[in-house]
């Protein structure tokens, strides 16, 4: 049984609706529910470039990763329920740190016999789930299973309107094998059209201008944030409401680079010392302002959160204390707090010198030439040069930092998902495809990126990028967490971390070479410079990707 080779199948219908708004991409581990797309892709004239990726981990990181750049939704699609459920740490991922994704999977074909597209492979059985959404259910903002060929383009209208509305998210489509492949001619879908994304606003005048009034009373107002430079305008507007009221920022486990690295109102990365001195916190785009227990607000002091979701709608739990709430879109509301806040004098003379003075020795200091994490981080800010584009998937020294324009640097989502780094590297090389990128990432995140189809994919579509592994033979993060519970117990004492201890190390440089990458081993410090220097210029001038094994220093593990 074939369809009507005059009459577009519905995968063909949907392709075309995708590519009218806008999409360029699909990013596939393919299985055998795609043979309908296929089909329609190899008619040709669909407008969207197929990218095979043969691993749904690195093919969510891809995803990510374009979307990073490009402020807009991606599509891509796994195999029936075992491919979604390897999406489900990359999935967890953009939800919590509102990246736009349509992802779609197919499902086992309903029919037992009697229609193209109905079941005729053994696994067609085992594979069929009750509700292969249910797992995904949590962490997407919308699900769907498209039914009937005549619901093609509603669908495609609501998945991305979903995805696109603020705040963003992902959203999780099936598509039946057999509707895929059924014939869909036009219809006339009277009154049934496109539908807008929900754009953020701006909260009521009455609440901005109290929130405007509080910062011009305050003696020492202090501004936490992760996020707000998720956009150029939300990077701009935080830089002039800090430097022209003279607010001192902390950057707390930033995602994004929020403000220039030089600016005079940088106060580095950990609020927890200047915290109990504030006497206002305005804590923007951060889910975690502060770690209970370690700081609080002083007494008296006000809390403002402001930004897409300042109460982080989709956290089970979070009590961090909130006086005064402002959801709305960053940017327009940074701005108009600086309007409201402009006609008031600046705040108390020295406190913004003396909140920042810290952060300013920092910059530059010497370290010891050792493969530590500072000097590391060093090296690495040095060879990205003045355009290139950190991906961080490790604890990188953002002293180091030098940037000072947005959109060069991005960092694991909140929820800490390992592997998404190096398809994210691939992701923003589709987007700017002359940007040098580099991921930077741990051994342990190295080994969750997946890293033979993340090579292949690199060579298969000419997505070059340097991804160096910081190699300190750890699960550096498990190994922190026992230390903070179990200081002085027997973990600590152990002659090697259990269950963090990642030895044998392989040769890590080697794998790349599979691919035709380049592979270096830094064994010393003083090799390091020249290693980077090297990597960037395979990408830059040979066109293939690199891989710098860093055999790093293990003994601040225990101290950090």
């Amino acid at each position: 049984m074939t369809t009507d080779a005059k009459t577009p199948s519905v995968a063909r219908r949907y392709l075309a609706r995708m590519r009218e708004h806008g999409i360029k991409y699909l990013f596939g581990n393919a299985g055998t529910d795609f043979p309908p797309l296929i089909e329609a892709l190899a008619e040709g004239d669909c407008g969207i470039q197929p990218i095979l990726v043969p691993h749904e981990n690195v093919v969510v990181g891809m995803a990510y990763g374009a979307a990073l750049a490009s402020g807009r939704p991606q599509l891509l699609m796994v195999h029936v329920g075992l491919g979604t459920a390897n999406t489900l740490c990359g999935l967890l991922n953009a939800t919590r740190q509102h990246v736009p994704l349509v992802l779609t999977a197919g499902r086992t074909p309903v029919l037992e016999h009697g229609r193209l597209g109905a079941r005729n492979n053994h696994i067609n059985w085992a594979q069929e789930m009750f509700d292969q959404a249910g797992m995904v259910r949590e962490m997407v903002k919308w699900e769907y299973e498209l039914r009937d060929p005549d619901q093609v383009e509603s669908v495609v209208d609501r998945a991305l309107a979903m995805a696109g509305s603020a705040p963003q998210g992902p959203v999780y489509l099936v598509l039946p094998r057999e509707v895929l492949a059924a014939p869909a001619p036009a219809v006339d879908n009277e009154g049934i059209g496109r539908q807008a994304p929900v754009r953020a606003g701006l909260p009521p005048a009455d609440d901005l201008a109290s929130a405007a009034q509080w910062l011009a009373q305050a003696r020492r107002p202090l501004i936490i944030t992760a996020d707000a430079g998720r956009t150029a305008a939300g990077f701009e507007a935080l830089t002039a409401l800090a430097e022209q009221c003279g607010i001192p920022v902390v950057q707390y486990r930033p995602r994004y680079l929020n403000l220039p690295s030089s600016s005079r109102a940088h106060a580095g990365y950990d609020p927890h010392s200047l915290l109990g001195v504030a006497d206002l916190v305005l804590a923007v785009d951060v889910d975690v302002p502060w770690i209970p227990g370690q700081a609080a607000p002083a007494p008296g002091a006000r809390v403002i959160q402001a930004g897409l979701d300042p109460l982080c709608a989709g956290y089970p739990m979070r009590g961090f204390r909130s006086d005064l709430t402002l959801q709305g879109d960053t940017a327009a509301i940074l701005r108009e707090l600086l309007k409201l806040r402009a006609a008031h004098p600046p705040s108390q003379p020295g406190w913004l010198s003396d909140a920042t003075s810290q952060h300013r020795r920092s910059i530059g200091a010497p370290i010891a030439e050792t493969l530590n994490n500072r000097y590391v981080s060093r090296c690495i800010a040095k060879a990205l040069g003045p355009d290139g584009v950190l991906v961080n998937e490790y604890i990188f020294s953002l002293e180091e930092m030098d940037h000072d324009t947005p959109g060069r640097y991005f960092a694991y989502s909140p929820a800490g998902g390992l592997g998404w780094g190096m398809g994210a590297a691939m992701g923003i090389r589709l987007e700017r495809p002359d940007a040098l990128v580099m991921a930077v990432v741990g051994d342990g995140t190295y080994m969750f990126g997946n890293p033979t189809p993340t090579h292949f994919t690199s060579a298969a579509h000419g997505l070059p990028f340097v991804t160096v592994v910081f190699n300190n033979r750890r699960w550096g993060a498990v190994h922190r967490a026992t230390l903070s519970m179990y200081g002085q117990g027997a973990a600590a004492r152990a002659e090697k971390p259990v269950f963090a201890t990642l030895e044998p190390t392989p040769d890590y440089e080697r794998i790349v070479e599979a691919a035709g990458g380049l592979g270096i081993r830094v064994e010393t410090a003083a090799e390091l410079p020249k290693a980077l220097e090297r990597a960037v210029h395979a990408v830059r001038h040979e066109r293939r990707q690199a891989v710098v094994n860093i055999i790093a220093d293990i003994g601040y593990e225990r101290t950090s």
